[in-house]
């Protein structure tokens, strides 16, 4: 099976969507080995928590996600890959996620992650240091997110999960290598772990 997945990620044509580059950059140079994600579009703006390009598609039997968030600059601060199962829609307490975006997740993560972002993305990720694990707030459901520090880049994963159901929606996050910015997203995320803090706007945003 490692191997086949090795041979598989060689093969890989990455969508070359990564932060650093220019929102007009990133557009321009997408490409898709197996057409999953369509190119991203700009999306209206609302708030700081939405992002300012998107990308929509279909995967390992749920629905698939790409997000970009830019700076003031228009360059790519974030990316981030959203999978939620369809099965959990309809049935929400029998259904699985199939994708888990984890260092020790399986291998179809795995796959999705080079496939979107290219495979030394994903080599990059697995050598990462894991350097906090934050456990928060949800009301019957179980939610953990992780951060960790790359070489080339640094990452977060986000899993929520409810009660029958196993990973019910998956992220990743990949970010531009700024070690201050993950230790600031780390204290965000604890502090927003306490339960008094779940109705803050500082917690609360989309």
């Amino acid at each position: 099976m490692a191997a086949a997945v090795g041979l598989l990620l060689l093969s890989l044509r990455p969508a070359l969507a990564l932060p650093g580059e220019s929102g007009s950059e990133l557009v321009r140079n997408w490409r898709s080995a197996t057409h999953i994600l369509p190119r991203p579009k700009a999306e209206r703006k609302y708030t700081d928590g939405y992002p300012d390009l998107s990308s929509q598609g279909a995967a390992a039997g749920g629905r698939l996600g790409f997000s970009v968030f830019l700076n003031s600059s228009g360059i790519s601060e974030t990316e981030t890959i959203d999978y939620r199962p369809k099965a959990c829609e309809s049935e929400p307490y029998r259904c699985s996620g199939k994708v888990i975006f984890q260092k020790s997740g399986n291998d179809l993560g795995h796959l999705l992650i080079a496939e979107v972002l290219g495979p030394e993305v994903l080599e990059d990720f697995v050598g990462s240091d894991a350097l906090r694990t934050v456990n928060e707030p949800g009301e019957g459901s179980s939610q953990v997110s992780v951060f960790y520090a790359g070489q080339r880049f640094n990452y977060t994963t986000w899993v929520h999960s409810e009660p029958g159901r196993t990973r019910a929606i998956s992220h990743f996050s990949v970010l531009e290598k700024n070690d201050a910015e993950l230790r600031k997203r780390i204290r965000l995320a604890e502090t927003c772990s306490n339960p008094a803090m779940r109705s803050d706007p500082l917690c609360s945003a989309p």
